[in-house]
């Protein structure tokens, strides 16, 4: 399925929609600055939390064990990956957000929603979205 957004009320309802199909794990994949934490902050306002800040230097952002945000940008082998010791209490979060998504056979099942955004030349995005198959 795709939708075109053209500003942040558009995203939020977009979110809000999903919120209200039950989906809650999303697989946030597109360019740089097409809009990844924006998607994030828009579901932690809609799920009361503020102040999100993106994960990239940290990898894991946590909101009142409420949220997980990851960021595996930088994150470039699978040894470094399970280093990193993030997946032991995966299952313990209501909604999740990962950017950059790699080594999904570790986290990824069929109650994520892949979230693919294309930033348009007109700063509208292209959102394609689907269920997460492995």
């Amino acid at each position: 399925m795709q939708i075109n957004i053209k500003n942040i009320e558009e995203l939020k309802n977009f979110i809000q929609n999903l919120l209200n199909k039950g989906y809650s794990k999303f697989l946030l994949k597109w360019d740089l600055w097409a809009g990844k934490t924006e998607f994030t902050k828009q579901l932690a306002n809609l799920i009361g939390i503020k102040n999100i800040t993106s994960p990239t230097y940290t990898y894991i952002n946590i909101y009142e064990n409420k949220l997980l945000h990851w960021d595996f940008y930088r994150i470039n082998s699978e040894a470094e990956f399970l280093n990193l010791w993030i997946l032991d209490d995966i299952d313990n979060y209501p909604f999740i957000c990962i950017e950059w998504p790699k080594f999904e056979k570790y986290y990824a099942d069929p109650n994520y929603l892949v979230v693919e955004i294309k930033k348009k030349p007109d700063q509208s995005r292209l959102i394609k979205y689907f269920p997460y198959k492995n």
